[in-house]
């Protein structure tokens, strides 16, 4: 039989109606709602749970669909309580696996739910009660699942109650009103849409959240094990959005934190951030990022993230970064706890304040197993302010940035004013130790120096040094310090300075310590944090002098120096004031020094080792000399400084290359200077000596001196001083002195009045001298008292050659400081061509003058006798007179005394004279010359010289040629038996009336002048043969006779001679002047003459002409003690005519 389809269908259609409608009038036919007993129980199989259902209604189209109303869920421990109800529920079922009997639901939709969850004290939550332990994750994860098999879900004016009585630290329940949710779900996918709102229970402005993004399946194998009791296995994961509108802090940080909750946590969080939900390690993990809030106008950005969120041990991690807001604003928000429990207390003591902007922190917590809050991060303050040190010096406009870590806060980049200081740069750290915050500041700026020196007298625990800058006062300039400070924060007088550095610029200062003013300091100087001090280049001036410190002062008391070297240049007036002002001597030293100075030992006392460079400098040494400029010297020293008593010099030595003059003992530099000290030279070779050491023109031999001085005052002149001083194979020049002064010995030994010459012993050429004596008061007004003994001398080298000579000035200084007394014995003497013997005399020299008299000597046959005094008034013009008288002298000998460069006339010379002169006038000496002369020659011969005047008349004469054959004048002279003359000297101008001389063959007198400074003759000479001649020579024409008068029949010539002594012009006077009558001069000479020969006849054999009378009044006197100024080059007497 065939079977049509379409009655087969419209048959299985209406079988299934009919089934339908018995099910929907189930209860009025039988008497049981076989629907809802069907619903209700799948429901509760799936939940577990009882549930209550006021009506239930199945709509089969346009889809089928469940109707619940009043749905009611009760607890599994406690099935009176309800944990779920919903005035509706509307489920969209599945028809496939209704048809199996198996409610799948489609779509839902609730309407008004109300859900309680409670976590009891054993961790369970209420949701999973009844569940066997092994299959609490698996169902909850199936649960999940079978929720995502629903294409929508739907809930609208949802209320939610959540209890966690799990926690430790108390009960904690919170509230989600006004729920609204949507999700959608992929089709064919795990995962869907999902939209959740909700409002919070708020009190003024109202509270709420949304979360809006993805949510589907975990994967099974990204977690660990579910950790019992406390958690499941995590069944979903969720990424999103999510935007809260004024979340309360304090409500959700004591649901989600740690109790007790910090009193400064209040406000409300407007937060936009994305959010992603996903399986940890164990529990969930919730990563914030992107966020966005405001709390209390309070703008914050950042991320967050929270890990084994539903176990028992959750921690959270939140990085956020927020503008500038008032510090103490910050820490009502945020807790300084938080940070470190400590802070709090140091924000109160320290009055931290100012602004703060959160450049990023993060602040991360545990619940478990205590609660556990930490902050970190990187901050920046602006106008800040706080008390620092233990003066709590306020700091104002503070900028810095901030680094909190885990234990400890670092502070860099700050700058602001800390106190008197503006900090340009600076670094801090505060830890957080067992014992209490622990803080280490390292501060730099710009300070006045007045201010630093008052900060570091109070901080610098350095004996002197802090002495020294409490005494400094009238600080001007600028420095750049850098401080450390250290110590608790929390304990009185904690914090310490430990040290810091010191830039100095420009700095100036007066100080009781320094002569002068300090300026211009530059420089840096370290500060330990025992209080020393590390000087390092710091340059400075006192006057013109430069200073440069370098070394290590030490703190603590006593402090000590460490390698502490001082540099100085400037003048030597300012090292004498600086090193001990008023009692150094003033004369000693000038120009520029350099010093170098390192001290050791208590700053109170130290112990100086220095070397003073003199290279630049003019020093003077008495009786040395005088070093001058550009020459190299130094002086070492080795002294102490010794409380009220000053500077004490142990080791002195003056180094003059290759020279080391050491001077030891003690020399005290200070209120009342002092000497005691020794000095060894050794033996030191004069010719290595610098060229400025005083050596009176030596030049070579072995010097060594041994001396011990004393004194008590700076005034070297009134030093004691005494020792030896040897000189041997001495060799010296003399400026003016014709030879070297050779093979010198000398033993001297001195002290402070008296100086006993043992011996100093000489030769000049050929010539010795021996000398020994003493030197009384040789520091004040010396007297000398010498005497000198010679075998062989040329007085000739001991003369002065030139205008001045260093023998010239060593008189000129005898005579004004010095009395000399001394005696001379030469045995055998020469000067010039002049030999004598038995040489003696006696040498004063006092109050300007020097006196040599009682001088006697022996030449040959003949004798000499004679003084001198010459005043010799210091640098100015001298004044001599002399007085000399001869007897047996040859004649030619004393013309080469007087200059003579030929030899006119020999024979022995008689002379008895005075002269006196002096050198005032501008014309030189001859025109001051003014004395007497009386002259005679004996038995001696005019040699022929052409230019000389006699010559001149015997020529004119033509006497040679006559005589010739009888007496050889050109070979042998003109023979005479006398010649005599008396010469009166008048400023310069030589007069005579008298000059005769008395020969064989003529008689010859003159009379006339001489002008010494012009060198010109004036003279009238009379001639007359004589003796066995006079027939011959009365044959020339130019003798005339007189024919008339007293004077009748006397052979005469009479010339007149003019000009230069050496060649003058001689003019023969004709036979008219007898005849005329002779006048004048030529009158004078004509009578001397004829009075020699118109004696009687035994004048004809005269006899022998006795010597001349010695004239006392050509005897010099005594000159006055105060004699005027003079000067004195040698008198030069005619030669003869």
């Amino acid at each position: 039989m065939r079977v049509r389809p379409r009655t087969v269908v419209l048959s299985l259609l209406g079988l299934v109606v009919a089934g339908i409608l018995l099910l929907f009038y189930s209860r009025e036919l039988f008497g049981v709602d076989i629907l809802k007993n069907f619903f209700l129980q799948q429901l509760e199989t799936s939940l577990r749970r009882k549930i209550e259902v006021d009506r239930i209604k199945l709509v089969v189209l346009p889809s089928i669909r469940l109707e619940l109303t009043n749905v009611g869920i009760y607890g599994h421990d406690d099935p009176t309580h309800v944990v779920f109800s919903a005035k509706e529920i509307d489920i969209v079922l599945r028809l496939l696996p209704l048809l199996k009997k198996q409610v799948v639901a489609k779509r839902i939709f609730l309407n008004e739910p109300t859900v309680t969850l409670v976590r009891n004290r054993s961790g369970h939550w209420n949701v999973l009660a009844g569940m066997p332990s092994a299959a609490k994750d698996e169902s909850a994860y199936q649960m999940f699942s079978r929720l995502l098999q629903i294409r929508e879900a739907t809930i609208q004016k949802g209320h939610i109650t959540v209890t966690d009585e799990a926690r430790p630290d108390g009960v904690r329940t919170t509230t989600l009103e006004t729920v609204e949710m949507a999700l959608k779900v992929y089709p064919g996918k795990a995962e869907g849409d999902l939209h959740i709102s909700a409002a919070l229970p708020a009190n003024g402005a109202p509270s709420s959240f949304s979360l809006t993004g993805t949510i589907g399946l975990s994967e099974s194998s990204s977690t660990l094990a579910a950790e019992e009791p406390y958690s499941v296995r995590p069944a979903f994961q969720f990424e999103g959005e999510i935007d809260t509108t004024n979340l309360r802090l304090r409500e959700a940080a004591d649901f989600f934190g740690p109790r007790p909750v910090p009193p400064q946590l209040q406000g409300g969080a407007s937060l936009q951030s994305r959010i992603r939900v996903a399986p940890g390690v164990a529990g969930y993990d919730v990563v914030l990022s992107e966020i966005a809030a405001n709390v209390d106008e309070l703008a914050v950005t950042g991320k967050a993230n929270l890990a084994g969120l539903l176990t028992s041990q959750p921690t959270f991690s939140i990085t956020f970064a927020a503008p500038s807001i008032d510090l103490r604003s910050l820490f009502t928000r945020i807790p300084a706890q938080w940070i470190h429990a400590q802070l709090p207390a140091i924000i109160e003591q320290r009055q931290l304040g100012g602004t703060v902007e959160i450049l990023s922190a993060t602040l991360t917590g545990a619940t478990a197993p205590s609660p556990q809050l930490s902050l970190t991060g990187d901050f920046r303050i602006e106008k800040g302010m706080a008390l620092i040190g233990n003066d709590r010096v306020p700091t104002q406009n503070l900028a810095a940035t901030v680094s909190v870590e885990p234990g400890r806060i670092r502070v860099g980049k700050v700058t602001g004013a800390y106190g008197s200081l503006q900090i340009t740069d600076g670094k801090a750290l505060v830890s957080f130790l067992d014992d209490g915050p622990w803080m280490e500041l390292d501060v730099s700026g710009d300070m006045s120096a007045a201010d630093l020196v008052k900060f570091l007298t109070k901080t610098i625990r350095a004996d002197k040094l802090t002495s020294l800058l409490a005494q400094s006062r009238d600080i001007e300039g600028q420095t750049h310090p850098t401080f450390r400070l250290v110590g608790p924060l929390d304990k009185p007088e904690g914090i310490t300075f430990a040290g810091g550095e010191v830039l100095a610029e420009q700095v100036s200062l007066m100080n009781p310590s320094l002569p002068q003013r300090l300026t211009a300091m530059r420089g840096r100087i370290v500060f330990s944090q025992t209080g020393g001090a590390q000087f390092d280049q710091v340059t400075a001036n006192v006057g013109e002098a430069q200073l440069q410190f370098n070394g290590m002062i030490s703190g603590g008391t006593p402090s000590v120096f460490q390698d502490f070297v001082i540099r100085a240049k400037g003048s030597a007036s300012q090292l004498r004031q600086m090193v001990s002002a008023g009692t150094f001597p003033d004369d000693l030293l000038y120009g520029m020094v350099n010093a170098r100075v390192q001290l050791s030992g208590p700053s109170g006392a130290p112990h100086l080792r220095g070397e003073i460079g003199l290279n630049e400098a003019k020093l003077v040494l008495p009786t040395l000399g005088e070093k001058p400029l550009g020459s190299p010297a130094s002086l070492e020293l080795d002294a102490d400084v010794s409380k009220g008593i000053g500077l004490v010099i142990s080791r002195l030595e003056l180094v003059v290359p290759p020279l080391r003059l050491p001077l030891k003992g003690r020399i005290t530099l200070g209120d009342q200077f002092s000497i005691d000290a020794s000095l060894a030279t050794g033996t030191v070779s004069v010719s290595s000596l610098p060229d400025w050491v005083y050596r009176s023109g030596f030049e070579a031999g072995n010097l060594e001196v041994s001396m011990d001085v004393k004194g008590s005052d700076a005034e070297w002149k009134n030093w004691r001083a005494g020792g030896w001083l040897a000189l041997t194979n001495g060799l010296m020049t003399l400026k003016g002195v014709d030879g070297a002064v050779e093979d010198i010995y000398l033993r001297l030994k001195f002290s402070k009045n008296i100086a006993d010459i043992k011996q100093l012993s000489f030769r000049i050429k050929d010539s010795d001298v021996s000398l020994s004596g003493a030197l009384k008061n040789w520091t004040t007004k010396p007297v000398i008292a010498v005497k000198i003994e010679s075998a062989q001398m040329d007085l000739d080298l001991l003369i002065p050659k030139g205008h001045r000579s260093p023998i010239r000035e060593f008189l000129e200084t005898l005579a004004s400081t010095s009395q000399v007394s001394a005696t001379a014995t030469i045995e055998k003497g020469l000067y010039k061509h002049l030999r004598f013997g038995g040489l003696s005399g006696r040498l004063t020299i006092q109050d300007g003058m020097l006196d040599l008299d009682r001088v006697v000597a022996q030449s040959g046959t003949g004798h000499a006798a004679g003084r001198m005094v010459v005043r010799l008034p210091k640098g100015e013009p001298a004044e001599t007179e002399s007085s000399v008288r001869m007897t047996g002298i040859p004649a030619e000998a004393v013309l080469q005394l007087l200059g003579a460069h030929d030899q006119p006339v020999t024979g022995d010379m008689k002379l008895t004279g005075a002269l006196r002169g002096h050198g005032r006038n501008p014309h030189g000496v001859l025109p001051t010359l003014n004395g007497k002369v009386e002259l005679v020659l004996q038995d001696g011969r005019i040699l022929k010289t052409e230019k000389r005047a006699i010559w001149k008349i015997l020529s004119i004469l033509n006497l040679p040629a006559v005589l010739q054959g009888k007496v050889d004048l050109e070979k042998e002279g003109l023979q005479y038996n006398r010649a005599s003359a008396t010469l009166t000297v008048q400023n310069g101008l030589v007069k005579t009336q008298n000059i005769i001389l008395d020969s064989a063959v003529l008689k010859i007198s003159a009379v006339g002048t001489y002008d010494m400074p012009t060198d010109q003759l004036d003279m009238i000479w009379a001639v007359s043969p004589f003796g066995s001649y006079s027939q011959f020579l009365k044959s020339i024409p130019l003798f005339g006779r007189l024919v008339a008068g007293d004077r009748k029949g006397l052979a005469t010539a009479l010339f007149q001679v003019k000009g230069s002594i050496d060649d003058p012009q001689v003019t023969y006077m004709p036979m008219k002047s007898f005849t005329t009558g002779l006048t004048g001069v030529a009158q004078l000479a004509f009578d001397l003459l004829k009075n020699t020969v118109m004696l009687p006849i035994d004048i004809l054999a005269p006899q022998e002409e006795k010597e001349p009378l010695f004239d006392p009044s050509l005897e010099i006197q005594t000159p006055p003690s105060a004699p005027p100024p003079v000067d004195v080059p040698a008198a030069t007497a005619p030669a003869a005519p």
